[in-house]
């Protein structure tokens, strides 16, 4: 027959605890008390880290840009920012003039008051909720964001194939949603040619 106070005897000094042993038995207590608690306060994160992914919604895209060719451009290290509010986009009359070299005046200096007007919100508390870098393939995506209105901005020092770029795109998040924004040529907010 196996005797178990000999084998706890040999067993709990690996261990560096000693059960059994009445002068050891309040230090015993504490360590049990302590692997109690450690245990309660490792659940209690888990519980909160995994209810905490699944709150809010997404919002996920990609940035694309078709040159005066046709061929299209993804949007690779572009810096994407999810913000509260709509900035003032600039009006570019391009149909009255014919000179290309004042068409582009007048893009630059449409892309330049939209960045002005982004530097003047920028820095105002809750204005930017967060901001990305899309991937080699033009995606970006903003998790556990929490339900409400935003905008997609893009602007300048931003360029896609030698070509100034920006948007402004209106987005509403849900709770445990995803919302996909494709931004190419047809909703620029500044014309790029």
């Amino acid at each position: 027959m196996l005797d178990f106070d000999r084998a706890a005897r040999l067993y709990y000094p690996v261990l560096n605890i000693y059960p059994f042993d009445p002068n050891m038995g309040e230090i015993t207590m504490r360590r049990k008390m302590s692997m109690v608690v450690l245990i309660s306060l490792s659940l209690l994160l888990w519980v909160t880290i995994c209810t905490g992914q699944t709150q809010g919604g997404s919002v996920t895209g990609r940035v694309s840009f078709a040159r005066e060719d046709g061929k299209i451009t993804y949007g690779d290290w572009v810096r994407v920012f999810l913000t509260t509010q709509p900035i003032d986009v600039p009006a570019v009359d391009l149909a009255s003039i014919d000179i290309p070299l004042e068409r582009q005046s007048r893009i630059n200096s449409a892309h330049m008051e939209f960045y002005i007007n982004f530097r003047q919100m920028q820095d105002k508390p809750g204005y930017v909720v967060s901001d990305k870098l899309t991937r080699p393939e033009g995606t970006f995506a903003f998790y556990r964001i929490p339900a409400g209105q935003y905008y997609i901005v893009i602007t300048f020092p931003t360029m896609i194939a030698g070509s100034k770029c920006a948007w402004q795109a209106a987005v509403v998040v849900e709770e445990g949603q995803t919302v996909r924004v494709e931004l190419n040529n047809d909703n620029l907010a500044i014309p790029a040619f």
